[in-house]
Formats: C-alpha cells, sequence, structure tokens
C-alpha cells in the first residue's frame, strides 16, 4: 500500500512539473508572438507612411528634417534642412490629376562615391543646396496620357532648372495607363539661388499629350510658397 501511495505522488508530482513547464512555454510562445505583430505593425505603419516612395540611391531620406537647421546622414552623405513649406495641393490639368506636396531645400554633401555623379548636375559638386519635391500623379481617364509633372522650374531668385535637371531619376515622366498613378520626388540642384531671397519656386507642368503626341490639355503654374 505504502508502495502503491509513493507511486501515486510521485507520477502527481510529474504531472505538475509537466503541466507548469507547459504553461511556461504557452505563455513564453504569447510573448514571443505578442512582439512580433508588434515589429510588423511598426513595419506597417512606416511602408503605409511612406507608401509609393523608395529610398533613393542619390540623397539620404529627408522624412526625419521638420525644422530648419536639422541635420541627417547617411551612406549617400550629409543634407541640412535649409527651408521647407507646408504647401500640398491637388492640380487638374485634363485628364491628369498631380499634387505637390513636402517641398524642401537642402544643403548637401554627397559622400565619396557620389560626388562624380553630380559633377554634371553642380558646380561644386562637393557640397551644394538642392530643392526637393514630392508629387502624386494620376491619370483618371481610359486612355494613355503622356505627362510631366515639372516641365521647368524657376525660383524666386531667376534659377531656372528643366526636366532633365531632375537628379532624383524616378521615372515620374511619361506615358500613364488609364487609372495609373506614380508617387514620387524630384531633386534639383541650386546653383545660384541665394536662399536668404528664396521666397518662393514655380512649377510649370507639361502639357497632357495623347499617344500621339497631340494635346489634349495645356499645362498649368503652380506656384509653392516658402
Amino acid at each position: 500500500m505504502k508502495h502503491i501511495l509513493i507511486t501515486l505522488c510521485t507520477a502527481s508530482l510529474f504531472l505538475g512539473g509537466c503541466a507548469n513547464n507547459a504553461d511556461q512555454k504557452a505563455s513564453s510562445s504569447q510573448t514571443e508572438n505578442t512582439t512580433t505583430v508588434t515589429k510588423e505593425d511598426e513595419t506597417n505603419t512606416d511602408q503605409n507612411e511612406n507608401k509609393g516612395l523608395i529610398d533613393s540611391p542619390q540623397a539620404p531620406d529627408d522624412s526625419s528634417l521638420t525644422e530648419v537647421g536639422q541635420t541627417y546622414q547617411d551612406a549617400d552623405g550629409s543634407i541640412t534642412l535649409k527651408a521647407s513649406s507646408d504647401f500640398n495641393e491637388k492640380t487638374t490639368i485634363g485628364d491628369v490629376e498631380l499634387t505637390v506636396s513636402d517641398v524642401k531645400v537642402m544643403a548637401y554633401a554627397p559622400s565619396p562615391d557620389l560626388i562624380d555623379f553630380f559633377h554634371s548636375y553642380s558646380n561644386d559638386e562637393t557640397k551644394f543646396n538642392y530643392v526637393k519635391i514630392r508629387v502624386h500623379v494620376k491619370n483618371t481617364s481610359d486612355q494613355t496620357v503622356n505627362f510631366a509633372p515639372i516641365s521647368t522650374l524657376e525660383t524666386s531668385d531667376g534659377e531656372k532648372k528643366g526636366f532633365d535637371d531632375d537628379f532624383y531619376l524616378e521615372n515620374l515622366y511619361g506615358d500613364y495607363a488609364p487609372g495609373e498613378e506614380k508617387t514620387g520626388q524630384l531633386g534639383f540642384v541650386l546653383n545660384t539661388t541665394d536662399l536668404a531671397q528664396l521666397d518662393a519656386l514655380t512649377i510649370q507642368t507639361s502639357d497632357v499629350f495623347d499617344e500621339k503626341e497631340e494635346t489634349l490639355t495645356k499645362g498649368q503654374s503652380i506656384t509653392v510658397p516658402f
């Protein structure tokens, strides 16, 4: 009888220990799952905030720069925010909807491996100012159209830039299929503009063309104040 009681007690202790271990494993698993979900949520939030945007290989990510004077540095180089605009407006040009936003002017010192790239853009490729503009373009029609969100750009100080001066190179110019949307950024080096005199930018869009390169709608001028 004593032998039976000892056996039962031993078995009970063993099962209790197993149950405790199982509870601990379950609790640990739940904690791990919770952590994973949180990380995924953070990643998804970041992706949603920058939906449609890519990290430019030509310039650092300026999203953290919200106040004039702030500096950010990564593998592409160092940038300092010099001016920004809260302009965020949609302009309708025929069947094209163009939204211009997040306009910033920055001082840029590129990394050594990017200096040669900027040789044809800047008078001093080691340090210069540039303006970055975010655009969202949507073709609302049922036909393919050809469009350039920025055909020319002029600062209030008189410096002019053409679409081929854009160094972000995100393929925002050209054909838009029916219903197609593109979000991206354009960057223009400012070689002669005195930032102390800069109070606005004037953007001239291209015309909206059909597939036969005939004008459907004339382009529009957009003024972005600082």
